[in-house]
């Protein structure tokens, strides 16, 4: 889709080619834009989409967006929209506005619509229930195949997906899953129960939404059927939604290895006073922390007087020492999060860094040596290189292990990255520093 056009033809108010414009581009790009303009122009190019795709779109659009909307649209207009949205895009939507709003949404639905709407807003923000969508295709093993694929062409357009069939009992038990793949190149008169797979990967209501993404990522899964309690299939959650679980799963490990916290907001819409309060009680604590590297390099001040060469390799040093824990700490909390390592595999992984860390910290420590000779002379080159091994074997272990430790306390590993794992680094870093040039120089 051409944004330059559009706009032109917004400027122009040249609404009859905005709206072949629009009915040409893809319902992704028609979202974007109208992210990108302001509330009035919002709706003004919504009214113009077609019919068939607004749904689709208003879906697809933020949620300040679709708040906007709302606020703009009259009550007719609004009940289109939510008529044609799938029952997942629709609970989305309603967990974002105001409850006000949601009552009268809930005045206007039927009976059985009303019931299955209050009981996904009950669910847990963070379980499958709350993501999963009931506009599924369920089947009964008595069916033949042709039975089957008639009742998927007369049901097709009104589910999120056809691709994957669930086999149910009259209690709605889940008994077997089989593609649409496996219906179709299937004989005719052969029966359900004959095609079906019973071994089925499925997931409770209240299991957490990123433990489904797991398993929806392990097995390769386009969709995965969600059962309560007494093993009844009551939904399905698609890979589409778990696109969604991924990105925000990833956002909020980035924020917590940078010690902001988990921020449910576009950045751009955050006030700064909200800002200060997320970023502000992780940097009043490192502060404390690195009080103590201020605490060591007083400490030996006696050796900083006695060779003021010293100072000039300090940031170097505890920069590199920083670095090495940061890069391990990041490797092993990308693994664990992809649940490729285990706490268990703690000690195997210890010894693997010592064997990568040594190397690096002798290849550093060989590289600033000539600096070390040219600004204070061959003892100051020997303390630099033994500082920097020593720091990069440290710093590296240590970004190792803390994760598995914040684990095994109960804390986000990735908690154990970024500011805190280098503020830890630059005490030790300092410690270790000014400890060999003490015991080399023997001051």
């Amino acid at each position: 889709m051409n944004k330059e056009l559009i706009n032109e033809l917004l400027e122009k108010k040249n609404y009859t080619s905005l709206q072949k414009e629009l009915a040409k581009a893809h319902i992704a790009d028609i979202a974007e834009l109208l992210d990108e303009l302001d509330p009035k122009t919002t709706l003004l190019v919504f009214r113009l989409l077609p019919k068939e795709i607004a749904a689709d779109v208003f879906a697809e659009i933020s949620s300040e967006s679709q708040s906007d909307l709302y606020v703009l649209v009259n009550e007719k207009e609004l009940q289109d929209i939510l008529d044609d949205l799938n029952f997942d895009d629709k609970i989305d939507f309603l967990e974002e506005i105001p409850a006000n709003v949601v009552k009268r949404i809930l005045r206007n639905s039927t009976d059985t619509e009303r019931k299955l709407i209050n009981q996904f807003l009950n669910y847990p923000e963070d379980s499958a229930g709350s993501l999963m969508t009931i506009e599924f295709v369920d089947l009964k093993k008595e069916m033949t195949a042709l039975q089957a694929l008639e009742k998927v062409r007369s049901i097709a357009l009104d589910k999120e997906t056809i691709y994957t069939c669930y086999v149910t009992d009259s209690a709605r038990h889940l008994e077997g899953v089989l593609s649409l793949r496996d219906l179709v190149i299937a004989p005719p008169e052969k029966k359900i129960k004959e095609i079906m797979r019973e071994e089925i990967i499925h997931a409770n209501t209240l299991d957490d939404k990123e433990d489904v993404a797991d398993l929806i990522k392990k097995y390769d899964l386009i969709a995965m059927p969600i059962t309560d309690n007494e093993n009844r299939l009551v939904g399905i959650i698609t890979v589409d939604d778990i696109v969604d679980v991924i990105e925000e799963e990833n956002t909020e490990d980035f924020h917590k290895m940078a010690t902001i916290g988990k921020i449910d907001m576009n950045v751009l819409d955050a006030s700064p006073f909200f800002l200060i309060r997320r970023r502000l009680p992780w940097l009043l604590l490192l502060i404390f922390v690195n009080i103590f590297s201020g605490a060591t390099i007083a400490h030996f001040e006696e050796i900083i007087h006695a060779v003021i060469a010293l100072v000039f390799f300090m940031p170097l040093l505890i920069d590199s020492a920083g670095n090495a824990g940061a890069q391990a700490a990041t490797l092993m909390i990308r693994a664990m999060a992809l649940g490729e390592v285990k706490i268990e595999n703690w000690f195997r992984l210890l010894k693997k860094e010592v064997i990568t860390a040594l190397p690096l910290g002798i290849i550093l420590g060989v590289a600033v040596l000539a600096v070390g000779y040219f600004r204070g002379g061959i003892d100051i080159a020997v303390v630099v290189a033994l500082s920097m091994i020593a720091v990069v074997l440290v710093g590296s272990t240590m970004g190792m292990c803390l994760p598995f430790i914040f684990s095994k306390v109960n804390i986000d590993p990735a908690t154990a990255s970024g500011p805190l794992v280098t503020s830890i680094a630059d005490i030790v870093g300092v410690l270790i520093y000014f400890s060999i040039a003490t015991w080399y120089l023997n001051i």
